[in-house]
């Protein structure tokens, strides 16, 4: 990959990582689930980490024409649990919960969006360290879409049910 196009594909991905830091701040402001908020908020830590490695990687390109051999990530939230995001709880007042299900939604569509971005760039990268960059943060995006895509599937029968929703077959 030429390193013109990295830069551009960097200055996207830096684009992303901040729709995504400003989506899970919103998103933990919004919600009144106590767990929520502070995974939303880890969320928007993760994707801060991400922009910050994205930038500095950035800088460096531009400047030296090459990538930073280390790759500065830290460590990812860990969303782990029957119900990663949520409390419990909330699934009982699940026909309360319009904002969290969509949050939920338009977070899974950041994820996937972000997978797939970083994966093209993994691919059409022929630098060792760049490929490891991608793969790292196509890694991350995927820990957090399975979080994000658990928590759906143990609310959304029961969100269906109160909005008396019935999708066809």
């Amino acid at each position: 990959m030429e390193t013109k196009k990295a830069l551009e594909g960097l200055k996207i991905a830096m684009q992303t990582e901040l729709n995504g830091i400003e989506f899970y701040r919103l998103a933990s402001e919004k919600t009144d689930d106590f767990k929520g908020k502070e995974v939303f908020k880890s969320l928007a830590e993760d994707e801060i980490k991400h922009f910050n490695e994205l930038k500095r990687q950035y800088e460096h390109l531009l400047k030296e024409n090459e990538w930073l051999s280390h790759i500065e990530l830290g460590s990812p939230s860990i969303l782990e649990g029957e119900s990663p995001i949520f409390t419990e709880e909330l699934k009982s007042r699940i026909k309360e919960r319009h904002f969290e299900m969509s949050a939920l939604s338009i977070g899974a569509l950041l994820e996937t969006n972000s997978i797939d971005f970083y994966r093209r760039m993994k691919e059409e990268s022929d630098d060792p360290v760049a490929r490891e960059l991608f793969r790292k943060l196509q890694e991350w995006e995927q820990r957090h879409l399975s979080a994000i895509t658990k928590q759906i599937d143990l609310l959304k029968e029961d969100f269906w049910a109160d909005a008396q929703f019935s999708p066809l077959y």
